[in-house]
């Protein structure tokens, strides 16, 4: 982390970007030029994302209620995302954060690619030069990435040549097109999150990076398999899922059983000892974010609450049979405070009092990845091996529960099972449910707010896309819109 702030500020001096009426909000401003190939790996660690780009998406999904006799109220800008407004940005807004934060890094990348290829490096600075290349390509992919899964219908064949999102591929095209801008079809979009990933996985093999506030190796090959998923590509997520699982097994969490003994259940997890400072830190590949700020669903004070869903889930075995249990629950015995805090808490993380980050990628999705592929391809066995896995290492010792395909009517049963294990062991990470919702048929969703009203997220309803923010339709007025 320490080298992250220290490259951001270094970043104040190099390049400053503000909110303007140019494309994709973005507005290069140059106190200073990069010349070395240092100042430019100090320029691309300032643009990975440092804002929760992400977090409020699970407002949009069945992974957050609303506490009302909570002490902190919701925000209007909560209220805007778990009651569905149509648009998510405050009234007379022009800016989307969201999407001026992932274009921000998109630029920082493509000004590092841009510059690269003119820069000339002596064999000493190789490595160096392969590795700040393949940051700026994994970058570029990793912000697409999120853009054509908020703004942009789903990958699938009948939505290929549908309007995905803008597609800069280098940074001349932020003032070339300052007016002007298309949405790029969502089919060639995908294609090039995916030749980005494999450009930035060649560039980085071999290269030890330990930092895991930036990517690696082995968390583009979790990457690469989290694209194939959602793209259908099975075979290639199950290759590149195992590079992972082979790197990365799962966490031994036994050691919350002293906890457990001394303090109880409910101070397993503390304001200062979270789920990630466990043995499950071992698996964590990379974390994003990192403005100082307040996680919406944080222990107990706040209204926005994970879902009863999620800790049910952990108790389908019976109580205190998984550790996730203490992510997710309050064991308030108190009932005027068991009131105020309401059915859920959220102990994935300890204080973080100065800065926020939050898992972007970690090995477990790897098991879950290629136990889903297994499964959509038939392979009932190989697909619950991976989710036993899971088990015995989420579980505790007495109570590992081992699942056979007998256990189950037929394969999408089986599919049942992993896509709910994939719930629970990713909820509130990285936004994923969002995406998985989307994906797995843009289901009806309701949520219930003030005064006993429900609001509803219809199937396949249009606002399963996020809108393409003002600034850029005022620039671009033949742009297409998303439907409302």
């Amino acid at each position: 982390m320490k080298t992250i702030l220290r490259y951001s500020l270094l970043l104040v001096v190099l390049l400053a970007f503000g909110s303007c009426k140019d494309m994709l909000d973005i507005k290069p401003v140059h106190s200073m030029m990069p010349k070395s190939l240092e100042d430019y790996e100090a320029v691309l660690l300032g643009g990975y994302p440092r804002t929760d780009f992400f977090i409020k998406t699970e407002m949009l999904t069945d992974n957050i209620y609303a506490n009302l006799n909570a002490e902190v109220q919701p925000t209007q800008e909560n209220e805007r995302w778990f009651t569905f407004a149509p648009s998510l940005l405050p009234p007379e807004s022009l800016v989307d954060p969201y999407w001026g934060q992932l274009y921000k890094s998109i630029y920082y990348a493509n000004t590092v690619l841009d510059n690269l290829k003119k820069l000339e490096v002596t064999p000493l600075q190789q490595q160096l030069f392969e590795q700040v290349q393949g940051e700026a390509y994994a970058l570029r992919a990793f912000s697409y990435f999120y853009l054509i899964n908020f703004y942009a219908d789903v990958y699938d064949v009948k939505n290929l040549n549908a309007p995905g999102v803008p597609m800069p591929l280098t940074a001349d095209d932020v003032n070339a097109n300052a007016g002007n801008n298309v949405r790029t079809p969502i089919g060639d979009v995908w294609n090039q999150i995916v030749a980005d990933i494999d450009k930035a996985s060649q560039l980085l093999s071999g290269k030890k990076i330990t930092d895991r506030y930036r990517f690696s190796s082995n968390t583009l090959e979790l990457f690469r398999a989290r694209v194939d998923l959602m793209m259908g590509n099975y075979e290639s997520a199950i290759a590149h899922a195992k590079t992972v699982i082979d790197f990365y097994p799962l966490a031994d969490l036994s050691g919350l059983e002293k906890r457990l003994a001394e303090s109880g259940a409910k101070n397993v997890l503390t304001y200062i000892y979270g789920f990630v400072d466990t043995q499950a830190n071992k698996e964590l590949l990379f974390f994003t974010g990192g403005r100082a700020g307040t996680n919406p669903y944080y222990y107990a004070t706040g209204s926005m609450k994970p879902s009863l869903d999620l800790l049910t889930l952990t108790k389908r075995y019976g109580e205190l049979t998984d550790y996730r249990q203490f992510i997710f629950d309050p064991f308030e015995e108190n009932a005027v405070q068991a009131i105020k805090t309401g059915k859920t808490v959220y102990k994935m993380y300890a204080s973080q009092d100065l800065i926020w980050y939050y898992v972007g990628f970690k090995a477990s999705e790897a098991y879950l990845i290629r136990a889903e592929a297994q499964a959509r391809l038939g392979k009932d066995e190989l697909a619950l091996k991976d989710i036993n896995q899971i088990l015995a290492s989420r579980m505790r010792k007495d109570f590992v529960v081992t699942l056979k395909a007998t256990d189950f009517a037929n394969n999408a049963a089986v599919l049942d099972r992993i896509l709910a294990e994939r719930r629970l062991e990713l909820g509130l990470d990285a936004g994923l449910r969002f995406m998985d919702l989307r994906r797995l048929g843009k289901p009806e969703i309701q949520h219930v707010f003030k005064d006993a009203r429900v609001y509803t997220l219809a199937k396949d309803d249009s606002r399963y896309l996020m809108q393409i923010p003002p600034s850029e339709s005022e620039n671009s007025p033949n742009m297409p819109l998303n439907p409302r």
